[in-house]
């Protein structure tokens, strides 16, 4: 295999990503088991030219989910070969595609597989083509295979926003005119004048014309949305925008329709223009970059299930279940109403339901919640006892309706400054039309005009966007993606951090509390235990399983392994019998082990080694719980996980045990929110047993973006293993609203400037031309040494909170 190259980094950089490996990890050299799997099989695979491409800008990967479910994929891949001809086609939406890297490993992993005809990666929109031979290619074992390196496919949902695709048009469309036109006014200034006769009608015409076309096509976005707004009876930015676009276009419409063209304001209106497109398209640039790295959430309508029909099975959507069918639920796939087995056993997890780990056996007859999975590797046949529509996931697949929600009795800083703004500018041009009324109505307008073009809100139309896009990519290279509009609004007023525990605190898996009992096994039970172990799907076994591969155990196709549902694995080997499970199963009644020990190998019921597990915590968990509460912020722990259990955790932690609540339903964690919210809480949580909670925070996100419904419900999400991107977006965003402010401040300075000399009558269309650009210029310039990295405080660094946050 060739070398592998890796992306320049340094002992604490993570060698798949390079993002910061945290303190205490458990895998050294990567930030996360995710980046730390897509690595070993980016090189066991020979595909590391990944590297070569990413120029070390990939981000951190989701671990590889194993027990994944493709119900939903069935009927399409039937639809698509259900078409006439020789080739068929599928158009899938796939997570986690953010550069040309994740382009390339696609293809070059179609190309290996038999039967593929063409594939075409949309990365800008997260979709993929996919075209191949009939009967001669394995749609499912490619899905699976690129997904083994952290993706995720999904029904074709993803459509481009209309905004998306009309605002870089417009955009492109107005840049070009502007030019133009400022190179047309260029002439006027350095002395074309009506004089020069058809050479000046020339110019004048061309700017109308051109101006015309900007106005028409980079005006419509603000003259729509102002529309909108008096509609509803408010007073949007986009007014005072609209207002000036058309007052100014008008006046210089009269003056050059009088002959004056050298008088117009044409190449200020078109830079005008031109800059609040440019802020407009800031403004959605990278959020819509965020949320086209998921998954779309359909709710409950994305769920899918195989329903049996005499000897027909037939994949419907949950909504379809009604009480009585028998459906069957594949390895991986979820029970999407209460139901009982029909089969003589099967292994289910509930942790999507609950939030807390573990599996557990279901014999014949036995009930199976909403909500819980097959984490068997064979499919098993349920009863439904419900129809879907009283089915407990209803309520919790539900998308949050508008209006409720900490965000949704949050006033907005930005709303409040429209208003103001467009109330003062108006004020404003009224006030210098009526105090040269008395010096005639040409006057009198073309001073209220020019006051409309100098008080341009440059600070909120286009460094304010820029500021919060500076932000957004600087949190995403972190691992913090930003979904919501408003969310780097919400972020300066939270004082109270509420974490879900399992898989928001811990990482949804186990891990050895003492590595030597693997590493100090002999060759020989180490093989047989890697035997055992590897054939389980049970979580502990997959912990053992890991832990005995980097130690070097051998995999021996030949053995035959015998699971007992609730107990373990047995190996009968050159007539040894070994044993793999819990402690009264696997040893004699003389060897009193506890169970808190774990499983236990043993060799003839006589024991050979103890490999004791605890939950693995995040490794920054503790250090980022501490700072949090030195910063003034109130931690609390909320789980579904038994009290004590809860306690444990919480003074492992430092959070004090009166912020610890165990055993909550999803109903109890919702009123808990509603009971601490003050319009100030944050909540993090991975499970769907977090979705009510989810609509009562102030903001509310997620580590887990490979189940379904979480990431859509939140207003943000995390990649990688550590928790500090949340402090370090605390502390943006108080810093983004300290450096708007600044800008406010110096808007304001400058027309109070600006509007003097109009009152006074001194500006004229040469004045405004060079004044407009030149403070957009110095806003943005001012904006960008603001942010800057190199003036940044590190993220480790503490900072108390202001002792006062205006709402």
């Amino acid at each position: 295999m060739p070398a592998s190259p890796q992306p320049e980094s340094t002992p604490d950089a993570c060698l798949h990503c390079g993002s910061p490996v945290p303190a205490g990890a458990a895998s050294r050299g990567f930030c996360c088991a995710g980046c730390e799997a897509v690595y070993g099989l980016l090189r066991e695979q020979g595909l590391t030219r990944y590297y070569e491409l990413t120029q070390g800008k990939a981000a951190p990967a989701p671990e590889p989910r194993k027990d994944r479910g493709f119900a939903w994929l069935e009927p399409l891949v039937t639809r698509a070969e259900a078409m006439p001809g020789p080739v068929c086609a599928l158009e899938l939406d796939v997570q986690g595609i953010h550069c040309a890297a994740c382009v390339w490993l696609m293809n070059e992993l179609f190309r290996r597989q038999e039967g593929g005809a063409g594939l075409t990666v949309d990365p800008a929109l997260g979709k993929v083509r996919m075209q191949w031979r009939r009967g001669a290619f394995d749609v499912g074992g490619f899905l699976r295979a690129v997904e083994g390196f952290g993706y995720l496919f999904g029904p074709s949902r993803k459509r481009p926003e209309a905004a998306s695709l009309d605002l870089p048009i417009r955009l492109g469309i107005c840049a070009a005119l502007t030019m133009n036109v400022m190179l047309f006014s260029v002439s006027f200034y350095v002395g074309l004048t009506p004089e020069d006769g058809d050479v000046f009608s020339l110019f004048t015409r061309l700017s109308l014309w051109l101006s015309t076309a900007v106005v028409v096509v980079g005006g419509w976005p603000f003259f729509r949305s102002a529309v909108q707004g008096l509609r509803r009876g408010v007073l949007h930015l986009d007014l005072p925008i609209a207002l000036g676009i058309l007052l100014v276009f008008g006046t210089s419409l009269v003056q050059a329709r009088g002959g004056r063209g050298d008088l117009a304001y044409f190449d200020t209106l078109n830079t005008f223009v031109t800059l609040m497109l440019v802020g407009r398209w800031l403004q959605q640039r990278v959020l819509e970059r965020n949320r086209r790295f998921l998954l779309e959430d359909d709710g409950a309508e994305g769920l899918f299930v195989r329903k049996q029909e005499g000897e027909r099975l037939r994949t419907v959507r949950a909504a379809e279940v009604g009480e009585g069918d028998v459906l069957v639920i594949a390895s991986g796939d979820l029970v999407p109403v209460d139901a009982v087995l029909l089969d003589a056993d099967a292994r289910v997890s509930t942790d999507w339901i609950t939030g807390e780990p573990g599996e557990r056996v279901v014999v014949k007859g036995e009930p199976l919640p909403a909500g819980a999975f097959n984490a068997g590797r064979e499919a098993v046949r349920v009863k439904a006892t419900q129809a879907f529509t009283d089915s407990s996931l209803v309520a919790l697949l539900r998308r949050a309706p508008a209006g409720t929600g900490g965000a949704a009795v949050h006033t907005r800083f930005w709303d409040r400054v429209s208003r103001r703004w467009v109330a003062t500018v108006l004020a404003v041009s009224a006030l210098g039309l009526a105090l040269w009324w008395p010096a005639g109505p040409d006057k009198a307008l073309e001073v209220a005009v020019a006051l409309l073009v100098v008080t341009c809100p440059c600070a909120i139309g286009i460094a304010t966007p820029l500021a919060y896009e500076l932000v957004q990519a600087r949190l995403r290279r972190g691992g913090f993606f930003v979904r919501s509009t408003d969310l780097l609004d919400r972020l300066p007023r939270v004082r109270q951090v509420l974490f879900d525990k399992t898989g928001t605190l811990t990482l949804g898996r186990l891990e050895l509390v003492d590595r030597a009992s693997v590493e100090e096994l002999a060759p020989e039970a180490r093989d047989v235990a890697f035997d055992l172990a590897s054939r389980s799907n049970h979580p502990a076994s997959r912990c053992l399983t890991a832990a005995l591969t980097r130690v070097g155990a051998r995999f021996s196709p030949e053995a035959r392994v015998t699971e007992h549902p609730g107990q373990g694995l047995e190996l009968t080997r050159d007539g040894v019998c070994w044993r793999l499970g819990l402690t009264d199963w696997a040893l004699s009644p003389e060897y009193s082990v506890p169970r808190a020990a774990g499983p236990v190998l043993s060799r003839d019921s006589r024991l050979v080694a103890a490999f004791p597990l605890r939950e693995s915590v995040r490794s920054d968990a503790r250090r980022e719980v501490q700072a949090l509460q030195s910063e003034g912020r109130a931690v609390w722990l909320i789980s579904g996980d038994a009290p004590a259990r809860v306690r444990e955790m919480a003074e492992s932690l430092g959070i004090p045990t009166a912020h610890a609540l165990g055993g909550q339903r999803p109903e109890d964690k919702a009123a808990a929110v509603t009971s601490l919210d003050a319009a100030d809480t944050l909540y993090l949580g991975d499970g769907v047993n977090d979705s009510l909670a989810f609509e009562r925070a102030l903001c509310a996100g997620t580590p887990a973006i490979d189940r379904p419904v979480m990431p859509g419900k939140s207003d943000f999400f995390l990649l990688g293993e550590g928790l500090a991107s949340i402090r370090e977006a605390l502390r943006l965003s108080l810093h983004l609203r300290a450096v708007v402010r600044r800008l406010l401040g110096l808007a304001i300075a400058y027309n109070v400037v600006a509007v003097t000399v109009c009152l006074a009558g001194w500006m004229t269309p040469l004045r405004a031309a060079v004044a407009m650009p030149a403070t957009s210029l110095a806003t943005v310039l001012f904006t960008v040494w603001s942010l800057s990295a190199a003036r940044e405080r590190p993220a480790s660094t503490p900072s108390p909170l202001p002792r006062e946050v205006p709402a």
